[in-house]
Formats: structure tokens, sequence, C-alpha cells
């Protein structure tokens, strides 16, 4: 693993990790925000003209940082400045939320040729506050969006959310994308609008296409209580870009007290079809 300093887009203060030509790059002078992700191609999707947002608050693109359930809060703007703190075999970014009193922390550190994405949130404030970690991935809108939407076991059940109707948005449940398989769920990108969600046994989802073949993973918690009706995967798809997202359980966060949630990102250099189940399954 090396880690370098350097000028990506228009952010001034990044930090290259790379590993086997595989290269993460964090930016410092906002966020902390993950800006790219891959080889020679970028798998993450930035706002390289600042067209997107909602007020102050910039999408930016890439990965970010977000609290759960979706409120005013969690657009306030993370214009600001990030902490670094650089160590040995991982580095790590965090911010302030200054409204909500909420740290916001990434460390970012590689294992087994997967990419280990930490995030840490806070409570730096005086009172309980209701929140879970919201670990959204911009991606370029291409290819195939996989995810497991099966129980495991021999009480099979299968869970879809479907995001009807939100604030000047709305997703077509009957999409011809949506593909319905034996354990995956996959949607194909052709710029159609939609959000979805499932519980998350599986703990992982990605996206296949002809460059490359992206994978998050994560530890879904049994019995634990995730927002939006229990999702622990959620994903979004638009014509600018798409959205990779998993979440943490909902819990009362005491001040001084983190809660942890972690990612293992994977990038396969080829295209893994995910209606062919089992090549997919062999890479988790």
């Amino acid at each position: 693993m090396v880690i370098k300093k350097l000028n990506f887009s228009n952010f001034k203060e990044c930090y290259e990790i790379s590993e086997n030509n595989t290269k993460l790059i964090v930016a410092t002078d906002i966020g902390p925000r993950i800006i790219y992700f891959g080889k020679e191609k970028n798998v993450l999707f930035t706002d390289d003209k600042l067209e997107l947002g909602r007020g102050s608050w910039k999408i930016y693109g890439g990965h970010r940082f977000w609290t759960s359930p979706e409120t005013e809060d969690t657009y306030n703007p993370d214009n600001d400045k990030c902490k670094v703190l650089e160590n040995k075999d991982s580095i790590i970014i965090s911010m302030l939320d200054k409204k909500t009193q909420l740290e916001k922390k990434i460390e970012i550190s590689v294992e087994n040729d997967e990419f280990v994405v930490k995030h840490t949130l806070t409570n730096k404030g005086e009172m309980l506050y209701y929140a879970g970690i919201w670990a959204l991935t911009c991606i370029v809108p291409q290819g195939k969006i996989f995810f497991p939407w099966v129980s495991e076991g021999e009480w099979r059940m299968k869970k879809i959310i479907y995001w009807e109707k939100w604030p000047g948005q709305s997703t077509n449940i009957n999409s011809s994308n949506f593909l319905k398989g034996k354990d995956l769920f996959i949607v194909k990108i052709n710029g159609e609008m939609a959000k979805l969600g499932t519980t998350g046994y599986g703990g992982f989802l990605g996206v296949a296409n002809d460059n490359y073949t992206f994978i998050k993973k994560f530890n879904f918690i049994q019995g634990a209580i995730y927002p939006d009706d229990n999702c622990a995967i959620e994903i979004y798809t638009s014509q600018k870009f798409c959205e990779l997202e998993t979440l943490s359980p909902m819990v009362t966060l005491i001040p001084g007290n983190p809660l942890i949630h972690i990612e293992r990102w994977k990038y396969i250099d080829r295209y893994v079809d995910p209606e062919n189940e089992d090549e997919i399954k062999k890479l988790i």
C-alpha cells in the first residue's frame, strides 16, 4: 500500500492510496469524500462542473458519508477542510458537523487486495442523537447493478422496497430493467430513474460493465433495526449517475460512543455478468 499527496480534478488536497495497480483517491479540502476508485477508468461519478446539489450542499460525486434517515440534517454542507492523519498502514480523514456535533471519520486501508473503508460516526455534543451511517457511492451509469434479495436458510424470503414516489422523483415499479433472479436482483442501467432497497441479508452489492466489476461488501446484522422499512442496501439510478448504498443499523448515539460501519471494496478488471449468479458468488 502506497500513499501520496496530489491534486485531482477540482480538488487541491487529495491523497492517493494504491495497491497492485488499483488506486483510491480521497479529497480532504471537502468531505470526507472518495473521488476516484479503479485502475485506468474511474468507477466513481464526479460532478466536475459542480452542477448538482441542494442549496449550499453539493453532491461532488464519489463516495460520501451521510447519516440516515434522510432529514434536513442529512444535507448539511460538507464544504470545509477535513483533518488528516496519515499512518503507516492507513489514512484517516475526519470532519465535524458543527450543526449536529457529529464527527464523521473515514479510515482507508488495504487487506487482501480489498480496500477497507471504515466509517466512524461519533456524537461530540452533549445530547443524544438518533441516527445511522449511510455510505453512498456515486458510480458511472453503465452496466448492471446487482444485490442479493433473498434470506439464507430453508425459510427463504425475498424483499424489494420500491420508492414509487418522493419529492420531484419517482420509480416505475413495473420497469423492464428490473431482473428478478434466483438469489440476485439486477437493475439494468439505461438512464431511467429508480430507487430500490432490500434487507441486505447477503451483505454485498455491486455493478458490472464492459470494463470492470466493482463490489462493496459489509456485515449485515441480523435482528438489528435498519432505516427505510429495514433496508441495509439501497440503490439509485438516473441519467447522470447511479448510487450503491449500504446502511448501518439505527442507534441512539450517546456522546463519545462511536458507531462503526465497514465496507470492503473489490475491483475486478473484467466484466462478470451478474445474471451468472455462480460467478458472482465466487467473487464474494
